[in-house]
């Protein structure tokens, strides 16, 4: 009997075909290349069906399930996952090359999750012409006491050991979001000592404002909050009175002509 892939990276989508490969180029580039990439059509009505079928990669399994949200995909995804270790990824995020061969290095035998840094990108433009306005790095230590507060453990930065699923549960269909919130928290006060953090960047993770795409993030937050987070939010007024101060400070100090 052959034995499984190492690694099952999951990855749901719905009406992304005009980004989906993009991610699962990142994946099928990793250097550690003993996995197999799921890719779980949510019902998509847009061009996903023609592009996967287009793709033809002998570690690329894909499924087509109603359409029921992320939750309900990544779970059709995890009935149907052969490796010992999982990881996902998001179609609007990429992963860096060497992602899963530093996360299957760094997590121990004795652990059950380790997980990686972000690097956060706000973008602003069109489906066909965007660029990137806003960045920052996401790279929080473990607490897990903190977890419930909320979570520094992002879905799209994670691998952990399949066996932990049978008993913490998987994603519960029946939240409308922090679905890896109340996962990894499962997960982290189950096993307190058992989760590690990588601080490391791995993975590059995209903001987009609702004119490009519907997302949960810009479903819940406005376009100005999203831009907010990254420092280009509209100014308050002590905020503005500061920076009109520095603008006249360094016209004071430019040389003259």
């Amino acid at each position: 009997m052959t034995a499984g892939p190492l690694v099952s990276v999951v990855m749901p989508t719905f009406q992304r075909a005009w980004i989906l490969e993009r991610a699962i180029a990142s994946v099928l580039a990793q250097t550690m290349g003993d996995l197999e990439l799921l890719v779980v059509d949510d019902g998509s009505t847009d061009a996903t069906p023609e592009l996967l079928a287009r793709i033809s990669h002998p570690r690329l399994r894909t499924l087509r399930t109603p359409h029921a949200g992320a939750g309900a995909a990544r779970n059709a995804a995890l009935a149907h996952a052969q490796g010992s270790l999982i990881a996902y990824l998001d179609t609007d995020n990429v992963w860096h090359p060497e992602f899963l061969e530093v996360l299957t290095g760094e997590l121990a035998d004795d652990e059950v999750l380790a997980y990686g840094g972000l690097h956060r990108f706000l973008v602003e433009g069109t489906r066909e012409d965007w660029r990137i306005v806003g960045r920052r790095i996401d790279s929080r230590p473990f607490n897990p006491v903190a977890m419930r507060r909320g979570s520094g453990i992002d879905t799209n930065a994670v691998l952990h050991r399949r066996a932990v699923l049978h008993e913490v549960g998987t994603f519960d269909e029946g939240l409308p979001r922090l679905l890896d919130w109340d996962l990894f928290a499962r997960i982290a006060l189950a096993h307190p000592f058992g989760v590690r953090h990588v601080d490391q960047v791995l993975c590059d993770y995209y903001y987009f404002p609702s004119s490009i795409t519907a997302t949960i993030t810009n479903a819940t937050m406005s376009d100005e909050r999203l831009r907010s987070l990254f420092g280009l939010g509209e100014d308050d007024d002590a905020t503005a009175l500061v920076r009109a101060k520095l603008d006249r400070f360094l016209m004071e100090r430019a040389p003259q002509t």
